[in-house]
């Protein structure tokens, strides 16, 4: 399978292990692979049984620790059919760790002896860890105010981790004024996230078929880009009849997408972060994001504090402990079905995208102050 990187605003192209994380113009690249191979390996588990669908730079080899092949729990909520695909159960307790899988195994055959990160914890440490299976050395630029479980694992995994006064878009300034010769790898501007993140739709097609629609966290939008891309491939080339309509999910201390996409402010605004993985105020994928979303005849939902807490809430008492931005997800179901979107006896799925185990005391914080003590 030939693949390349190329610009969608500009047209350019680069080759699959150019040494670039974005375009000249500025725009975040895509990955352009022809033909689309769906061929499961047989007898392998996990995101690296769809190694024939993934773009690999000549020569790589996986840096893998076993990410992928999360189960699908089935509940049902308010009437629909919500299978929750545990993606809290990869390595390092998120979703993140497929695009880390193949971003490190490409940027490792490139030729990449280091890596600078910035996140608010999850990405962070998953970068983290696979740069650690890789042999690359690593650094991650976080806000300090972020979660001292996310802090730690960063550490623990060998990266050196400097903390920034300031929210999230100045730990970025300061990872990208100090990359001093070393790659920028950020999982907002990786190509190979998205394509990471198919993989989620394969596993789900091959174990349940296609869902009406899915419902998913927006923060840099990767991870419902990338379940778009893997069910949109399904479908034009005639292994699935047809594709699920996207709806992202926001919180309301950051409705960015929700304003991009219905070109007007959002009504109730808060302040108060509780949500760290949605907090992504400028996402350079947005416009992506928001064509994929309205081709899919989708939308937006934007979820207050108490309808998160609420979420954290009704899974954790269904033995599902998850961190906020996942329990963002719930509450955005049952407005759907309240407000006609999704019918009644439809199928959704819903990611979860980390575990509550990182940030235990944001959690017990939230549901004792909103909802009294758990």
């Amino acid at each position: 399978m030939g693949c390349a990187l190329k610009c969608p605003k500009c047209g350019r192209e680069y080759e699959l292990g150019a040494r670039v994380w974005r375009c000249e113009c500025g725009s975040p690249l895509q990955v352009l692979c022809d033909p689309f191979q769906f061929k499961p390996a047989v007898g392998v588990r996990g995101m690296w049984r769809y190694r024939a669908s993934l773009p690999l730079v000549e020569g790589a080899e996986p840096v893998t620790l076993g990410e992928g092949g999360t189960p699908v729990v089935r509940l049902d909520v308010s009437g629909v059919r919500l299978h929750l695909k545990l993606e809290y159960l990869n390595p390092t307790g998120s979703f993140k760790d497929r695009g880390s899988s193949l971003a490190l195994t490409n940027l490792k055959a490139s030729g990449v002896t280091e890596v600078v990160e910035d996140s608010s914890g999850n990405a962070g440490a998953s970068i983290s860890a696979y740069s650690a299976a890789a042999g690359v050395r690593c650094r991650v630029y976080t806000p300090a105010s972020a979660p001292q479980g996310k802090k730690l694992q960063v550490r623990l995994y060998g990266a050196n981790l400097i903390e920034v006064p300031g929210d999230r878009g100045e730990a970025a300034r300061r990872a990208l004024g100090e990359l001093a010769g070393a790659f920028y790898a950020s999982h907002l501007w990786s190509p190979f996230f998205p394509e990471a993140n198919a993989t989620i739709a394969y596993e789900f097609y091959e174990e349940v078929g296609v869902p009406n629609a899915v419902v998913a966290p927006v923060g840099s939008g990767g991870l419902i880009l990338g379940i778009h891309l893997g069910f949109r491939r399904l479908s034009e080339n005639g292994y699935a009849d047809a594709a699920p309509r996207l709806y992202g999910v926001q919180s309301a201390t950051n409705p960015v997408l929700y304003e991009a996409l219905y070109g007007r402010r959002y009504e109730k605004p808060e302040l108060e972060v509780v949500a760290e993985g949605v907090m992504v105020r400028e996402p350079p994928r947005l416009e992506e994001v928001v064509e994929s979303i309205r081709g899919s005849g989708g939308g937006v939902v934007v979820v207050g504090k108490e309808e998160v807490a609420e979420g954290l809430r009704f899974l954790a008492k269904r033995g599902l402990l998850v961190e906020p931005t996942s329990a963002t997800v719930i509450p955005a179901v049952v407005r759907l079905v309240e407000e006609g979107l999704v019918d009644r006896g439809e199928s959704i799925l819903a990611p979860l995208t980390g575990s509550g185990l990182k940030a235990l005391d944001r959690v017990e914080s939230l549901l004792r102050e909103a909802v009294g003590k758990p």
